[in-house]
């Protein structure tokens, strides 16, 4: 068999980053890849100096490498990407971030997927087996969060103007719906969009909380980015329905993720299915296990089905979301194993 380029990636898939279950390639550590004849050069850039992490990646590269027939010389570099020297006027901003040990953001790649009440009812599952979590809105151009968790109060704000976030059904509510009229359009371009995600996030008086659940908005934009140059996001969430139009758009959801250096924490389908209780079958209004093929494809991980429920939109319009109303449902449980799952990779 030809010695190839393809050949020495698909090897390189089989190695693993140490303590994690993702590999090199997929966490784009491999940079260069040269074959010539039997001889392969490899470069590889490691996100931060580490003489151990560095050898052990080294030495199962080799054992890979050497494993293809035909392979007789190796030429590996293996580096550090440059550490950012940290000016007094950086450190002053760091100092600013709340002291939050878990960001999740949850995003979609396109509208009308029904992100916001994955994020509703995720943050409140998390909740439920955390303590001390909160759910920022960041939808700017669609606040959905006072609508869902029925909050109709505005904000106060603190001596030092830190803005209080609504604590409702044990989680603390921040949102731009709190600060605008439902009648007032959100037109706003990107520098106002960044004012407004980092307010959000140092503005905020976020004390006490260690998992916050952020809402982006749909698609790949100014908020996205915002965030990732504002706070150290541990995750990110992609939320799509099963239909393929949709599963187009989780692709760039992907893509914009892994630009970002965010890990991805996997694909939620929602809408999957229509829980019907009275019917053994059940019934796929969209088609199925698209966004299961989509993990599979891209190799990140599956989360879970979400299925169609008139509770989950009765909940949310009512202010009182399923995990909240009806935890014990099909729905309601499925939110939890979610939330198990994505707390298992963050705090692992």
């Amino acid at each position: 068999m030809e010695l190839t380029r393809e050949r020495i990636i698909k090897v390189l898939k089989g190695v693993n980053y140490p303590g994690f279950n993702r590999d090199i390639i997929s966490f784009g550590l491999v940079k260069d890849i040269l074959v010539e004849g039997s001889k392969v050069t490899l470069s590889i850039v490691l996100p931060k100096p580490d003489q151990k992490l560095q050898s052990a990646i080294e030495e199962e590269v080799r054992k890979a490498i050497f494993g293809i027939p035909g392979v007789e010389d190796l030429s590996m570099k293996i580096g550090s990407r440059p550490q950012k020297q940290i000016t007094a006027d950086a450190a002053s901003e760091k100092s600013k971030l709340p002291d939050i040990k878990y960001y999740i953001a949850v995003a979609s790649g396109k509208g009308g997927v029904g992100k916001s009440t994955i994020a509703t009812n995720l943050s409140l599952a998390i909740s439920k087996k955390r303590q001390k979590v909160g759910l920022m809105d960041a939808d700017i151009w669609g606040p959905s969060a006072p609508l869902m968790m029925g909050i109709s109060e505005k904000p106060r704000a603190t001596a030092d103007d830190k803005i209080v976030p609504i604590e409702k059904f044990g989680l603390k509510v921040m949102s731009i719906g709190f600060l605008v009229n439902e009648e007032d359009a959100v037109i706003w371009r990107g520098p106002m969009v960044h004012g407004a995600i980092k307010q959000f996030i140092e503005d905020v008086e976020w004390s006490g909380t260690d998992y916050l659940v952020i809402d982006l908005p749909p698609g790949t934009g100014d908020a996205q980015l915002s965030l990732a140059q504002t706070a150290p996001i541990s995750g990110g969430v992609i939320v799509t329905t099963p239909q393929d139009v949709a599963l187009v758009d989780v692709r760039r959801g992907i893509l914009m993720f892994n630009k970002l250096n965010i890990p991805i924490l996997g694909i939620v389908e929602n809408m999957s299915y229509l829980d019907m209780p009275d019917v053994d079958s059940k019934i796929d209004i969209f088609g199925r296990g698209g966004g299961r093929r989509m993990a599979e494809r891209f190799e990140v991980p599956f989360l879970g089905e979400i299925p169609i429920d008139p509770r989950i939109r009765i909940g949310g319009d009512k202010g009182t979301p399923i995990v909240e109303s009806d935890p014990q449902s099909v729905a309601g449980k499925a939110f939890f194993e979610i939330a198990d799952r994505i707390l298992e990779s963050i705090e692992n």
